[in-house]
């Protein structure tokens, strides 16, 4: 399919395709931008352009055997490192150096069957420290006939010194048309998954990444978003039973504090592009605008803005394991303050 497949990247995609058409390819990339937003699927189209057998390198045709045989992860020249748990009930993933050193014996003889090896580093800045000062060798005398592209999400977590060694090319959030058309195409071909109502509902919410997009809890979310408005309607020193009665229910839930949290600073972000902006601005939270605009004539923007701030400090503190019962407590007694 081409670079056909990657929506609403026209940036990087020209970036790209220049340097296959004027054989200026380098030898290093740095895929980086949020989560979720087709640096992955990028990558792979490059590799398979830079091998096609019929449309390469300035393009690819998806279906001659390299390309097959990459998109299957089959292919004996391309591959593909992510981050591994150290154990099955480990929390977080890691890039090791032993997968390093795996791909630097891989990378260290001549391409099997394709014009150019290619080997993609999804999660780069997860490499541990040993992880990253291996990977830099292989940067500074990079094998011949060898691409590596790094993807993260946060380049600022990679050494300096990788960074400097790769052309970096930024990816951005999706627009809403980009994310609706993706949606579509991952629903064939079952289109009548999701109504045309919530089809719409996911892209507005989507903030341009599609795993959200998919992934999200509509009934989870419509519950998490009626308690919240009750609370922003009634939050106030008035009726301060109210506020100790919710502190109390969600502390007893912690498993989804943090979700509830995500969604108490998208409608506080709503209230305050309505406020600012006007009801023809984007809003994610379109479909309940008949509930959102009273609020945001109720509530000033000065208000709005600090009950912000107390949120998003508070998600905070709670990822660093702050008490939970007191940590909400104090951000909806500074509520009642902003009210």
């Amino acid at each position: 399919m081409s670079f056909q497949r990657i929506l609403g990247q026209d940036q990087p995609k020209r970036i790209i395709q220049n340097a296959l058409e004027n054989n200026s390819v380098s030898h290093a990339y740095l895929f980086y931008g949020p989560e979720s937003i087709g640096k992955k699927l990028t990558a792979v189209e490059f590799a398979k352009a830079l091998n096609c057998e019929v449309s390469g390198p300035k393009d690819n045709c998806g279906n001659c055997p390299s390309c097959r045989k990459i998109d299957h992860a089959i292919h004996p020249d391309f591959f593909f490192l992510e981050p591994e748990k150290s154990s099955p009930a480990g929390r977080n993933a890691f890039i090791k150096v032993e997968q390093i050193r795996e791909l630097q014996n891989k990378l260290a003889y001549l391409p099997y069957e394709a014009k150019t090896k290619v080997a993609v580093i999804d999660g780069a800045e997860t490499m541990n420290p040993q992880a990253a000062n291996t990977l830099l060798k292989t940067l500074e005398e990079p094998p011949s006939s060898t691409i590596l592209i790094l993807i993260a999400s946060n380049p600022y977590q990679l050494l300096p010194t990788i960074v400097s060694r790769c052309q970096g090319v930024k990816f951005h959030l999706l627009a809403s048309e980009a994310v609706r058309q993706i949606l579509q195409q991952s629903l064939q071909p079952e289109p009548e998954e999701f109504s045309e109502k919530e089809l719409n509902l996911r892209t507005l919410r989507s903030m341009g990444r599609i795993s959200r997009a998919l992934e999200e809890d509509i009934e989870a979310t419509d519950i998490y978003r009626e308690d919240i408005l009750k609370l922003l309607e009634q939050a106030s020193f008035r009726r301060m039973d109210v506020v100790f009665k919710w502190t109390r229910q969600w502390a007893r839930r912690s498993d989804q504090i943090q979700p509830v949290l995500d969604e108490l600073l998208n409608l506080l972000r709503d209230l305050a592009v309505i406020k600012s902006q006007g009801e023809n601005a984007e809003i994610l939270n379109r479909d309940i605008l008949h509930r959102l605009h009273p609020l945001a004539e109720q509530k000033s923007a000065r208000t709005l803005f600090a009950m912000f701030d107390s949120a998003l400090k508070t998600k905070s503190a709670l990822a660093a394991n702050a008490n939970l019962q007191l940590s909400l407590d104090h951000m909806l007694i500074q509520f009642c303050e902003a009210a």
